[in-house]
């Protein structure tokens, strides 16, 4: 044992001082592994600490699952994802033999006032288990008190980032009352930091979470919810049982799903029950699912750049050392004994690159919190994570490090004597195919992982002018207590006088002195649009507006007329498209006048509405370069809403009459929770910083990526034209000018690259439609992307075969031929 273990020892220290010899190459062989370490450990860091466990705050270990439910829906009977009602909730907590536990929570938005007036809050109804079943630590108070499920307590928990911004930290906060929706809570828990929810969305938002039993104070309409199963709103968590495992969930409850369903037949017909373990980023949002395949190609294409310049370096090694393995071979050593110096040689390469990881992977996620915080938050550096991309490196390592020991170990006794000659050259053809492969896979490598990059990073604002300072824009929500039933005709009266109470706001402020102009809007995601026995633009954004609309904001009316109060009214049918809309509707053509249908959103079912072109908007001078293809309609359209924007244009700078503004709304809805009050140019200079940090985030990865394949094709080519000085000598002894030479290399190192980068352009067109067809919403974007690749990559190979030849070319012949 002692044998081995010297032995072993042995063989590392002969690796280390054969390595110390070439400090060119080993530096680039360790460069090229921390960099590959460093980066895919920071990307698995994110996707472990997002995707793989629940969010920041909730306790590790305890066997967590998210419950879904589907149930059967519309004529087809197409099952999709639906809520839970208390009373299911409430029957799988009493599943003991399934579930060690079950908590629920339904989320919505609040108005909250700590003290210094009404604010929109991030409001969850929980049951009264929610926090210990998550084993979320207080970091004031006790939290919810026990049976608070049986009993409306007016009591309610803060979320840290509340706690600092309202309340100073201050230990007091504690049995202090604040107001939810003008209802007064006491506060009895403040949630340990980073904990803001279940998911891993507006983390740094204000939350406030109250007891379920609680919700009928501020919604009187939902006063019997927790007694009706067809009153569906909730989501659900739980700790499993004691050796069930998320995949037996489904198979365990179906008798439980079954008699649910017969209790409610419409909502719950064909009820199935799945779990599935508990992450902080849901994968059903389609965002989401967009950011974790973006990362987890990325982190793969690395890896593969990475395997690609270690095994196409040490095999170039190799290659050049056959003549001295042969000497050795000459000598008594046996094949093993070279293979397993060459393995020894292979690790200590893994391990410095590990080392030198350590610091790239604290600077990768240094860059992650500070680039992308509103999605890497709390992120901590994970030594498992470290310790997994290191693994792999090392494995990597010495599973391409064996074929170059096994290949190198062939070299017979007589390579020693014909390294010249027709060896020579079958060697560096060889090593001319190294280079070809390295090409071959790092373009479409590279090509791929940019335009990844690129898309992911894409919507960079582009503004022909500063956007004005004199534009007030803000978000309110009208959060009155006592929200109506979900009745139709009470759905219609509520959008009614949300409509009315809007209108007062707007009327109000344009009474504010150096108010000019005030508008209100509120956007409606997207729906499908078709052209009457024409074209069909299946996906457009809805905005719905008030007159002065477009004004306000400094949008030009290309054609036609703006909305105005003549068309907002119920029954109204007019719109204003915007120009991309114009041309992918009614290319060359004057759309005023046309017709155009509206189909229902969300796939619901019912006839298109006709609705009547009026007008055709521009592109206001500071906004993005690339509009997304809008629909305006009138505010009546609206259906209940409990948010919208408004837009006030003042005679001077809108900072100044911030506190008017607020008081005037105020005084018409004090309910009204005013939020994201900014100037156009401080809203664009935000959105402007938030892009630039990204995108520097993205070419940070990118340029790492570049460099691994650079310094993986300078290396193979410096060292195998290194390798030629023999043949150099020759040609200058026998007349040719140095520059000649090293012309000559620079053309064939040149040569070599392009049949390279033209074997690998098919790869990458190969490349590039596997990740638009994995990754959704995936559109190649920026060509130059391709060509900054190809062209770093010919002149990388074009300075690898210069400077080497170049350094030949200045040795006196006689010199260069003894070189071997």
């Amino acid at each position: 044992m002692g044998h081995l273990g010297g032995g072993l020892r042995g063989e590392l220290r002969l690796a280390v001082r054969r390595i110390a010899r070439t400090p060119l190459f080993s530096g680039v062989v360790i460069s090229v592994i921390a960099l590959g370490i460093g980066i895919n450990a920071g990307l698995l860091t994110t996707l472990d600490v997002y995707v793989r466990r629940p969010a920041p705050g909730i306790a590790p270990g305890l066997a967590l699952v998210r419950i879904t439910a589907t149930a059967a829906r519309g004529s087809t009977a197409q099952p999709v994802e639906v809520a839970l009602s208390y009373p299911d909730v409430r029957d799988l907590g009493r599943e003991r033999r399934i579930f060690a536990g079950v908590a629920a929570w339904g989320y919505t938005p609040l108005a909250a006032d700590f003290g210094g007036g009404a604010e929109p809050v991030e409001g969850f109804f929980t049951t009264g288990n929610y926090f210990t079943l998550l084993g979320v630590a207080m970091a004031a108070g006790t939290g919810f008190p026990p049976a608070v499920d049986e009993a409306a307590a007016p009591v309610a928990v803060i979320s840290h980032s509340v706690w600092m911004r309202r309340f100073d930290g201050s230990p007091d906060v504690i049995g202090r009352t604040i107001r939810v929706m003008n209802v007064p809570f006491t506060v009895v828990g403040v949630a340990q930091a980073p904990f803001t929810g279940v998911d891993v969305v507006d983390m740094d938002h204000p939350a406030v979470w109250l007891p379920l039993s609680s919700r009928a104070l501020v919604e009187p309409g939902r006063r019997d919810e927790l007694a009706r199963r067809e009153v569906a709103s909730l989501e659900a968590v739980a700790r499993l049982a004691p050796g069930v495992r998320p995949a037996e969930v489904g198979s365990l409850t179906a008798r439980l799903a079954a008699r649910l369903a017969g209790e409610d037949p419409v909502g719950h017909r064909r009820l199935a029950l799945r779990a599935g373990w508990l992450r902080g980023m849901s994968l059903r949002d389609s965002g989401t699912v967009e950011l974790v395949v973006a990362i987890a190609i990325v982190a793969v294409l690395i890896v593969i750049i990475t395997c690609t310049n270690v095994s196409a370096l040490l095999l170039g090694r190799a290659v050049a050392r056959r003549g001295e393995i042969g000497v050795r071979l000459a000598l008594g050593a046996t094949r093993l004994r070279i293979i397993r110096q060459l393995l020894a040689e292979a690790l200590v390469f893994a391990a410095a690159g590990a080392l030198l990881a350590l610091a790239l992977y604290a600077i990768a996620i240094r860059l992650a919190r500070t680039t992308i915080p509103d999605t890497i938050y709390g992120l901590e550096p994970k030594p498992v994570t470290f310790l997994a991309a290191a693994a792999l490196a090392l494995i990597t390592t010495i599973g391409f490090g064996l074929v170059p020991a096994l290949y190198g170990s062939r070299a017979g006794i007589g390579e020693t004597i014909k390294s010249g000659g027709p060896r020579a050259v079958r060697r560096s053809r060889l090593q001319a195919a190294f280079v070809v492969l390295q090409l071959a896979s790092s373009q479409p490598v590279l090509v791929v992982t940019g335009l990844v990059l690129v898309d992911l990073r894409s919507a960079s604002i582009k503004r022909a002018a500063p956007a004005p300072r004199e534009v007030l824009t803000m978000r309110a929500r009208l959060l009155r207590p006592g929200q109506p039933e979900e009745s139709p005709p009470a759905r219609d009266s509520a959008a009614a006088a949300v409509r009315h109470t809007l209108g007062l706001i707007r009327r109000r402020l344009i009474e504010v002195p150096g108010v000019e102009l005030a508008a209100v809007n509120a956007e409606s995601g997207s729906a499908r649009f078709e052209v009457p026995a024409g074209r069909s633009a299946p996906s457009l954004q809805r905005i719905r507006v008030t007159a002065g609309y477009f004004e306000a904001r400094g949008i030009p009316l290309l054609r036609g007329r703006a909305i105005g109060a003549e068309d907002d009214h119920p029954g109204s049918n007019t719109v204003v498209v915007s120009q991309a809309v114009a041309e992918r509707l009614w290319p060359g053509e004057d759309p005023i006048g046309r017709r155009l249908l509206r189909y229902p959103s969300d796939g619901a079912e019912g006839a298109p509405v006709p609705l009547l072109v009026i007008g055709v908007a521009g592109r206001a001078p500071y906004e993005e370069a690339e509009r997304a293809e809008t629909v305006f309609e009138p505010l009546s359209a609206a259906g209940p809403q409990r948010g919208a924007g408004i837009t006030v244009r003042t005679s001077g700078d809108a900072r100044l009459l911030v506190p008017t503004i607020r008081a005037a709304v105020r005084e018409v809805e004090p309910y009204a929770a005013l939020d994201e009050v900014l100037t156009l140019a401080e809203r664009y200079e935000e959105n402007r910083q938030s892009e630039t940090q990204a995108n520097l985030a993205a070419f940070a990865v990118g340029a790492a990526a570049l460099l691994l394949a650079s310094l993986g094709l300078y290396a193979i080519i410096a060292f195998s034209v290194a390798q030629r000085t023999h043949e150099i000598g020759v040609r200058l002894a026998i007349g040719a000018s140095p520059a000649g030479v090293v012309g000559r290399f620079v053309r064939d190192g040149i040569k070599v690259s392009a049949l390279g980068l033209a074997i690998g352009l098919p790869l990458s067109v190969a490349g590039i439609r596997v990740v638009q067809a994995n990754l959704v919403g995936f559109v190649p974007r920026m060509a130059g992307a391709a060509v900054i690749v190809t062209a770093a990559l010919v002149a990388v190979a074009a300075l690898a075969s210069w400077l080497p030849a170049r350094r030949a070319g200045r040795v006196d012949p006689v010199i260069a031929l003894r070189s071997e």
